[in-house]
């Protein structure tokens, strides 16, 4: 018996796994063995799905398997030929930049935010023994497009070798030190030069600034060119359009509601014709508790949201989206009407994303199932990274598995899927406390036998 009861206690426990997926789509291949196919995620997919990361996005084949998969975001649209364009900027003194960090009090600027004056600024190139100038540059539409920053020189023969610290603001208020020591360098020796005039720069910041990081030595500047690279749109934006939910009003916010994770990259908004209105936008995870442990919190996303819609003769004219910094999968938006905007009533919110895919192999048998919603499965993706960036290394960068259509959707779970599994019951410690009392009273039985015994043999003449 306690041999037996050790054999349960360490027996592994294991479990069918249930088939807790939400929904299900069928899967038509485009071409019947190509090994690798790519699968685009569309709404509902994005609304049946569970995670934020979208773990509980599979394929399985005819048995109901799961083969190896990968969901991937949207693909980075390529990269435009490049361009090289003249700069806007300024030169000031080193001091307007040490009052709080703050240049917007010494600036003016347009209503677009566009740099029109410095009040404070200096010469270009300074004069003998002044202070070298801090350079800042307003990259306007150009902002997220720069590559790389050009230095021109007016005396293109001097002996230079400087320091400057790049800087990035959007606001003109805070500062983030994009490069903390860029260098400068032009030497002349016997007919040959050696320069180097360029600053590598990453970011979407709006403004840039050079900050000297010697009190002076640098000559002149002519000028300040940018290398731009221009992101080509792939055209492929699928919108979504919410409508307000009731009891908002503009001052509170109109609140809309999201189904699933979709990643939302821009936004948009639908009013009556002839009217313009400021909005502050924010949004939140409803399954995230807030700072109090109740109520998710606000992320505020953007202020002074400009948009506007005009009807002019039979054309109807409105602002341009939003394109929104990285990508936004809350569930929870909220429109508020900026201080002296006056909205007719709640507009149509409008959320533009570009849908990604998974990337699965046919293994097992055709024909194959997308699944999605399951608040149970884990966080396993196959490895197809390696695979993939080899054949693109083979094949061409633009290569991709051949193609694999979802069909109409049907429920494969429903909404059984999205309840957490309770916890397995854990009958180990049970069985481990069974074996010792067991073990107990053998041993107690045992010692009571042999008492017994020694007893008996007193008796006896």
């Amino acid at each position: 018996m306690i041999k037996r009861l050790l054999w349960l206690a360490l027996l592994p426990m294991s479990a069918q796994a249930a088939d807790d997926f939400a929904r299900q789509w069928p899967l038509q291949l485009s071409q019947p063995d190509a090994g690798a196919y790519r699968a685009t995620l569309d709404a509902p997919v994005y609304a049946a799905a569970y995670w934020r990361d979208l773990r509980d996005v599979r394929v399985l084949d005819a048995d109901g398997k799961p083969v190896a998969s990968a969901v991937y975001a949207a693909a980075t649209p390529l990269s435009g030929p490049q361009r090289t364009v003249e700069l806007q900027w300024f030169a000031l003194p080193v001091a307007a930049t040490t009052a709080d960090d703050d240049l917007s009090v010494v600036v003016q600027r347009d209503t677009a935010g566009k740099l029109l004056s410095i009040r404070n600024s200096v010469a270009a190139g300074g004069t003998a023994g002044a202070a070298d100038p801090v350079w800042l540059v307003d990259l306007g539409d150009d902002a997220g497009k720069l590559r790389a920053l050009h230095i021109d020189w007016a005396d293109r023969d001097a002996t230079l070798d400087l320091g400057y610290r790049l800087e990035g603001s959007d606001d003109l208020r805070g500062w983030q030190v994009l490069d903390p020591q860029a260098r400068l360098v032009q030497l002349n020796n016997q007919g040959r030069v050696l320069r180097n005039n360029t600053i590598k720069v990453e970011t979407d910041l709006r403004y840039l600034r050079l900050v000297p990081l010697q009190r002076s030595g640098a000559p002149a500047l002519r000028g300040l060119r940018g290398e731009l690279v221009d992101a080509v749109d792939s055209g492929d934006w699928q919108w979504l359009e919410l409508t307000a939910q009731p009891g908002g009003n503009a001052k509170d916010g109109y609140l809309y509601r999201l189904q699933g994770r979709v990643p939302v990259q821009r936004l948009d908004v639908r009013m009556p014709a002839n009217s313009a209105v400021s909005w502050s936008v924010s949004s939140r995870d409803l399954d995230r508790p807030g700072a109090d442990g109740n109520n998710p919190d606000w992320q505020l996303l953007t202020r002074d949201w400009n948009t506007w819609s005009l009807s002019e003769a039979s054309a109807q004219q409105r602002s341009a989206p939003l394109e929104t910094t990285g990508t936004i999968t809350d569930r929870q938006w909220r429109l508020q009407a900026e201080p002296g905007s006056i909205p007719a009533e709640a507009p149509l919110l409008r959320l533009g994303y570009r849908p990604g895919s998974v990337v699965f192999l046919a293994q097992g048998r055709a024909p194959y199932l997308l699944v999605a919603g399951s608040a149970n499965v884990t966080n396993t993706q196959a490895a197809l990274d390696p695979m993939l960036a080899a054949l693109r290394a083979r094949n061409g960068a633009q290569w991709q598995p051949a193609i694999a259509t979802p069909g109409a959707g049907a429920v494969r779970a429903g909404d059984v899927a999205y309840q957490p599994a309770k916890a397995p019951r854990n009958w180990k410690n049970g069985v481990l406390w069974a074996v010792l009392v067991l073990g107990a009273l053998a041993v107690a039985g045992f010692a009571f036998s042999l008492l017994r015994s020694s007893r008996v043999e007193k008796k006896q003449p």
